[in-house]
């Protein structure tokens, strides 16, 4: 096995453990919607009015998925879908407050898990762990693996 096979495969276990870590500690069974759902909602919490082609491509879907997926949102009144005043063809997607309070209070119980966890690390671990994190972002950003654009979003 070559050396870059061997960062290859090792890469893919290191994301997958990411991954993994990441969805249980944010769980959506309590939103009762899909990891999908839940994607394009956060999405438009953090950048109302943007486009569903921009939707479509900051989640990884097609258009006509997307569409499916912000009706059902709309029918439960947390986005709100409107045209583009200077452009009838586009049409943007807006946050509603129930959507951004749903959005609020997933994210409040996200950073409470987090935190019961972070207690187990003294203040010297738990600042090593947030610099490795960050160290992780920037070389995935720098291999293209996360797009820039995300990581400004939420560093807002």
């Amino acid at each position: 096995m070559t050396k870059e096979t061997l960062n290859t495969k090792t890469f893919g276990q290191l994301f997958t453990i990411y991954t993994q870590a990441f969805l249980q500690n944010r769980s959506i069974d309590d939103l009762g919607m899909t990891r999908l759902q839940a994607m394009a909602l956060r999405n438009v919490f953090e950048n109302s009015g943007m486009t569903m082609t921009q939707l479509a491509q900051v989640i990884g879907i097609s258009s006509s998925q997307l569409t499916r997926l912000v009706a059902t949102l709309e029918e439960r009144g947390l986005v709100a879908r409107k045209r583009n005043p200077e452009n009838r063809r586009v049409v943007n997607v807006y946050r509603t407050e129930k959507g951004a309070a749903l959005v609020k209070g997933h994210l409040d119980l996200t950073e409470n898990r987090l935190a019961g966890y972070l207690t187990r690390l003294d203040a010297a671990d738990q600042e090593k762990l947030i610099a490795y994190m960050r160290g992780s972002i920037e070389l995935m950003v720098k291999a293209g693996i996360i797009d820039p654009e995300i990581v400004t979003r939420l560093e807002k």
